[in-house]
């Protein structure tokens, strides 16, 4: 028995590819996410990083890489839907997946069946397990912004010395189009007065993560609540706050306003759909958000047809009665 194995045995490393199969055998999926998590993702954010690590949690984590079937990643797409996880959060576990695999491929030659995995892709595809985020429309109503406003001049009536100046960041953010962490991450340095401009460092890019650096256009009202801001000295940063702790504040705000499904986030949405609304046009739209193409500015805009401004109005009005006469 034992001659008979051992010539299979030398059989399998003498096929094609067989060497490299025994080098990789009985390295786990979880195996691979750690060792991706260490050698890439060093610089990936904190929620990046938790969706990566929770797929470690799974029972498909526990399976070898190299034997890794596309019945595997279907019974656990099957097993998310049941708990109740929506298709496009199954579908981000889908995504890293496919990362980690190519990862494991290309960088450290292992011989992975990515034929597997994008058949198993197709099929979740197919049965709606996965799906793209739908486009969000929530902008907040002006009594929300009330709400939340009258919400943080209490606060900081309480503890005016303690508390972060919500109600200024808040405005900022609807009057600038600035997503949460770029707010804290202005400097005075980088603001020119005269031009009304300031630059944003590092900002968001899907494939540059770092020195994406981009000079914008400031409106008015974002100017007027930077010049209000007080220069601490030794503090480069225009609103030197911790974005976290913005977050954490804005959730306070809206579950004690008892408003529902608003996130800061939104407000970025909301002051794209202003500037549209005030008469800009897309070219001068970007000036202010920083969007890239209209494919991805219109998903920020939103329009609400009682606040168009319409152009002309006076001359059109004019005319009419000089036609009537």
């Amino acid at each position: 028995m034992a001659e008979e194995w051992a010539k299979r045995r030398e059989l399998e490393l003498m096929s094609p590819g067989g060497l490299l199969t025994a080098k990789w055998r009985g390295v786990k999926l979880e195996d691979a996410i750690e060792r991706y998590l260490h050698e890439f993702a060093q610089g990936a954010g904190r929620s990046k990083r938790a969706t990566i690590q929770q797929l470690q949690r799974f029972p498909l984590a526990r399976a070898q890489v190299i034997d890794l079937t596309s019945e595997q990643i279907v019974e656990h797409a099957v097993m998310r839907r049941n708990s109740g996880i929506k298709p496009s959060t199954i579908n981000q576990d889908i995504t890293w997946l496919g990362i980690i695999l190519k990862t494991a491929a290309a960088a450290w030659k292992m011989p992975v069946e990515l034929n597997e995995f994008e058949s198993a892709k197709v099929l979740l595809r197919s049965k709606g397990l996965i799906s793209r985020s739908g486009s969000r429309d929530r902008r907040p109503t002006a009594e929300e912004v009330e709400l939340i406003r009258a919400y943080f001049r209490r606060s900081q009536l309480i503890r005016p010395s303690a508390i972060i100046p919500m109600e200024d960041i808040m405005d900022f953010a609807i009057a600038s189009s600035r997503r949460q962490e770029e707010v804290t991450r202005l400097i005075w340095e980088d603001l020119d007065e005269q031009a009304m401009t300031c630059w944003v460092r590092d900002a968001k890019h899907p494939r540059q993560k770092w020195g994406n650096h981009k000079r914008f256009k400031l409106t008015r009202e974002a100017m007027a609540i930077i010049q209000r801001q007080p220069r601490a000295a030794g503090e480069e940063r225009i609103f030197p706050f911790n974005g976290k702790s913005i977050g954490t504040r804005w959730r306070a705000a809206t579950a004690a306003c008892g408003i529902e499904d608003l996130r800061f986030h939104d407000l970025r949405h909301e002051a794209t759909s202003r500037l549209f609304e005030a008469g800009y046009e897309i070219v001068e739209v970007q000036q202010f958000t920083l969007h890239e193409s209209w494919d991805v500015l219109k998903r920020y805009t939103h329009l609400r047809p009682e606040n168009l401004q319409l152009k002309g109005e006076g001359a059109d009005m004019v005319l009419s009665a000089e036609s009537r006469a």
